[in-house]
């Protein structure tokens, strides 16, 4: 019998180790983007006798299902049976690509929907031409300005929930069109959620934060990077100092997808990715059932 349950906290002990026992590189898999996205996405928990999945719904109201453990753990006939079900398998590392025939599987991937992998050393250094840019911006900040930096935690969430306020009003689009509200149940449920962030200041105000989690052994991922756009240069400083701070753990940082944003595509192909993620999705073909 099948088995449906809304995504809660109480979850967080078991998606964890389930995503730790997949060890992937995806941004998806982590569970402050499951918890955070919830009502974006509508996650629910779906349990069949093979295996637990989770079901959601992307941003052309198609739904689709995240496995949760390798697919070699279900049956052809289960696949098949769940991908009646909705529209398809999403999203699906490349390595799992031979548990998918072509000759049954339609393998598709759309490039908004692919995370940004950087090293961290590249980050941390912002060394070699493709960097000239982002050095001159953070020079540039560290002429005109005198940062400090805490670690983001209960003493200081007010000071991170100023800087996400006044990044909204510098925003040209209204809240319900951006992460605002998503972020602010980030900080609002930092502790719960085990994530870990730097806050930033500047002449003792509150100018920027970034939070992120572990996403693997090797991989970082930062979820949220807010500040004022009074100061230039304080992105290229943040994404710089974050890296330092992270590269003596993890080799890479992933900062997620564009989502189609051609700013936010520039922006982040701007510093250099080692490589572009690609995450797949897989549908049946037509007639076969």
């Amino acid at each position: 019998m099948d088995i449906i349950e809304t995504i809660d906290l109480k979850h967080r002990p078991f998606l964890v180790e389930r995503f730790r026992q997949m060890h992937l590189n995806i941004s998806d898999y982590t569970f402050a983007n499951i918890y955070l996205f919830r009502n974006v996405s509508r996650y629910k928990i779906l349990t069949k006798d093979c295996g637990t999945f989770i079901s959601a719904y992307n941003r052309q109201d198609q739904n689709y299902i995240m496995p949760l453990d390798n697919p070699q753990a279900c049956s052809p006939d289960t696949l098949r049976h769940l991908l009646n079900e909705c529209n398809f398998f999403f999203p699906i590392p490349e390595e799992w690509m031979p548990f998918f025939p072509e000759n049954e599987f339609c393998i598709s991937f759309c490039d908004s929907e692919s995370d940004y992998i950087y090293l961290t050393e590249n980050m941390a250094s912002f060394a070699g031409k493709q960097y000239t840019r982002h050095r001159n911006h953070l020079n540039q900040f560290f002429g005109a300005y005198r940062p400090s930096t805490q670690r983001l935690d209960v003493t200081n969430s007010r000071d991170a929930m100023t800087i996400l306020q006044h990044w909204q009003e510098e925003s040209v689009v209204s809240a319900s069109k951006t992460d605002f509200a998503v972020c602010a149940e980030a900080l609002q449920n930092f502790s719960e959620l085990a994530l870990w962030g730097i806050i930033y200041y500047i002449e003792n105000k509150p100018a920027g934060f970034i939070v992120g989690e572990a996403l693997n052994s090797e991989m970082f991922c930062l979820h949220f990077a807010k500040a004022s756009k009074n100061y230039h240069g304080i992105y290229e400083f943040m994404f710089n100092d974050a890296a330092i701070k992270l590269q003596s753990q993890y080799k890479y940082v992933n900062l997620e997808e564009d989502m189609g944003n051609k700013n936010l595509r520039r922006t982040k192909s701007s510093y250099g990715p080692d490589r572009i993620l690609k995450k797949y999705r897989v549908s049946l073909r037509v007639g076969v059932q």
